[in-house]
This record gives C-alpha cells, sequence and structure tokens, in this order.
C-alpha cells in the first residue's frame, strides 16, 4: 500500500475563515464545563456523520445509525446533565481497540497510529505496513477476530473506544458484551459511503477523536485534488467490475457502488449501468448470466480476494472458467486485477481513481504496473 508520509499541511496557509469552514473553529477556548454552540463542519460528500462544534473545543459527533459522541478537549470538565445516550470520550485517546481496516487507513494516514493497542485482525490479515509494524514491535496486540474477542484481555485493557465496522451490526451479541463491561466502542460507516471521496472525508471525524483536525483536513483536500486533476473526460470504455468465489459464482459491483462511481470519475462508463443503480454492493450471478453481462465490457477490473493464490495471467483467470476466454477484455488483454490491500485502502482513494484513468487510456504497456492496479498478461 502506498502511504502518504509527510503530508504538507496545506490548511495551515490558508485564512483563518476558510478553515473554519472546513472543521470547527476553536473560539472561547475558556470555556469550560459547558456546551455552548458555535458551529458545525462543513462535510463536502459524507451523509454519515455530522459535527456539531461547541465553544471550549466540545464538539458532538453523530453518525446516522443515531449514536452520538462528545469529544472533551484535554483539560476541560465533562459538563453536567448529559443526555443518557451520549457517549463521552474524554481526549486524548491512547488506548484504543481498532476493528475496521477502513479506519485503520485513515488514522495510518494522519500519523494517528500511535492511540492503538488492541486490534481484531490478525497479523498476517493486514496490507498496510505500518499496523504490521505495530504488532511486531508489541505496541498493538491481538485479541481475537472480531466477533470472538477475548473479552477477558479486554476487560484488563479497558480500551477507551473500539472502532468497529459495520459486520458488528450482524453481531449484536457482542456490542452487548461491551455494554456488559462498561467499553464504549463506535460503528466505522465510512463503507457505507457511495461517494469515494465520501469515504476519504471520514478522516475528519478520525482528525477529531485524535487531535489531528488539521492533518485530516490536508489529507482530504490532497486526495480531492488528486480527483480533480484527473479532469477526466468520458472516455466511452465501458468497464465492468467484479470477483468470482471458489464455487463458480460471480459477483458484480451494483450500478450504485462506490466502485463503479470511482470508474465514472476516471472517465470510464461503468458497465452495467442499469444494475441496481441505487444501490451498493454486488449481485450473484450464475457463469452465463455474468458471461451476457460481461461479454461486451471494454475493460474488466477483478477484485482478488485471495491472499495465496493471487492471479497474474489471462490464463489463471481463464482456468477459473472456460467461458472467460470469450469475453472482449479478455481477447484484447484490457483486464485489470486489484492488489491484495484494496480493501485496506480508503485514505487514498483519489490516487487508486488515478490509477484508473491511466489503467483505461494508456496507449501501450508502459503501465502495466501500478500502485493499486496491475494488468494480467
Amino acid at each position: 500500500m502506498k502511504k502518504l508520509k509527510n503530508i504538507v499541511i496545506l490548511c495551515v496557509m490558508i485564512t483563518v475563515g476558510l478553515f473554519c469552514l472546513a472543521g470547527c473553529s476553536s473560539s472561547s477556548d475558556n470555556v469550560d464545563g459547558k456546551l455552548e454552540l458555535d458551529s458545525a463542519m462543513e462535510l463536502k460528500y459524507a451523509q454519515n456523520f455530522s459535527v456539531d462544534c461547541y465553544k471550549g473545543g466540545y464538539k458532538i459527533i453523530t453518525l446516522k445509525d443515531g449514536s452520538r459522541y462528545l469529544t472533551v478537549p484535554e483539560g476541560k470538565s465533562v459538563p453536567e446533565n448529559l443526555d443518557a445516550d451520549l457517549v463521552v470520550l474524554q481526549l486524548p485517546l491512547s488506548n484504543v481497540c481498532l476493528g475496521s481496516t477502513s479506519a485503520a487507513s485513515l488514522m495510518t494516514g494522519i500519523d494517528a497510529l500511535d492511540a492503538v493497542t488492541l486490534t481484531t485482525q490478525s497479523r498476517d490479515s493486514w496490507y498496510i505496513d505500518e499496523v504490521g509494524a505495530a504488532m511486531d514491535s508489541g505496541q498493538i496486540a491481538y485479541i481475537g477476530k472480531y466477533d470472538t474477542p477475548d473479552y477477558e484481555m479486554l476487560a484488563a485493557q479497558q480500551p477507551q473506544l473500539l472502532i468497529y465496522s459495520g459486520m458488528l451490526d450482524t453481531h449484536p451479541e457482542v456490542s452487548d458484551k461491551f455494554k456488559e463491561l462498561g467499553l464504549n466502542y463506535l460503528v466505522d460507516r465510512s463503507s457505507d459511503e457511495q461517494h469515494p471521496l465520501a469515504r476519504v472525508e471520514w478522516v475528519k471525524l478520525f482528525g477529531i477523536l485524535f487531535d489531528k483536525e488539521t492533518e485530516a483536513q490536508a489529507l482530504f483536500e490532497e486526495q480531492e485534488k488528486v480527483v480533480d486533476a484527473i479532469k477526466a473526460e468520458p472516455t466511452g470504455k465501458t468497464v465492468l467490475a467484479f470477483y468470482r468465489t471458489t464455487k463458480g459464482d460471480c459477483y458484480v459491483r451494483n450500478a450504485g457502488d462506490y466502485l463503479p462511481r470511482m470508474i465514472d470519475l476516471a472517465g470510464g462508463t461503468y458497465t452495467p449501468g442499469d444494475l441496481k443503480p441505487d444501490e451498493g454492493g454486488t449481485t450473484k450471478m450464475d457463469s452465463e448470466t455474468f458471461y451476457q453481462t460481461a461479454v461486451n465490457a471494454d475493460y474488466i477490473i477483478y477484485i482478488d480476494f485471495s491472499s495465496t493464490e493471487q492471479i497474474t495471467k489471462l490464463d489463471e483467470l481463464v482456468a477459473k472458467d472456460p467461458i472467460f476466454a470469450d469475453l472482449k477484455a479478455v481477447k484484447n488483454k484490457t483486464v485489470w486485477s486489484t492488489r491484495q490491500d484494496f480493501w485496506q485502502v480508503t485514505a487514498t482513494l483519489g490516487n487508486m481513481i488515478s490509477d484508473i484513468n491511466t489503467a483505461i487510456t494508456a496507449t501501450d504497456n508502459s503501465h502495466d504496473e501500478l500502485t493499486y492496479l496491475y494488468r494480467l498478461q
């Protein structure tokens, strides 16, 4: 994974007024122990969270699922008579359990990983180098899978916050146990966002949690500029994205998903454009249905989930199902595969869009190896 290192902090060079529009002002720092509404954070793309900013640096984060979090600045008092549903997070956070790879990518992008002490992902499942190094050094310990964590270890460690992915929704018994243990948790809903830059914009939420708001704004603006710089004119090239299971089923990304949106931003035309245009995720197809759907696509992006058998050749793809040999993209050698870190890339989705643009506009083989994609030979 390509990391964002030594980010140029653009926000410090803009005016205070413009910064306040993008984030939260820090007016009336002398306010302590009470909530006086100051402003709301401007969000350009994200739909699944909002932030109300209060004088003295207090902030209330509200997620689309209804959960709310009050961040209390270091050295400030917790206001009295708060709503019962408001989760209080006393900053700074330095003992966090991480169960979301998207959050890990965004936190790594703003150098906030040093606040993480626990994770629900095993060492061999991480493709973010910084997380792997932190686990190797002992800074981050593995506590078991997200649905079967070591509760005794959690009770002993008492993390200030557990950051989980939306998979927690399917295991209410886990969140119930967190409540029983008196542990605060937050569900990272960035993966529910349909616009790729909305997913990146979640970095602003983590910037609040880890006192990295300036860095978060700079990261977001940098990725937005990468996308703006593409200035992709429609190429007229159709692009399909899918993955195949070992059972032979093909899963095609729905037209309303964030990946087709990335393809559109890169200058491609997603096909099939009428496949559930209002829904994210995928649609399962048998091989015959998939063939009819994909046969005339100019380009194919193959999403590779395998950690041990990553394919590099067209023959390997065809070996999975001989029907693939008759696809236009296979015949023209315009099939690209994602790399293994695909699902752990959130902080640099703008750069991935740039890679897609290169893949569908390159006129020779000089770009067979990109940061996030490679061409099947």
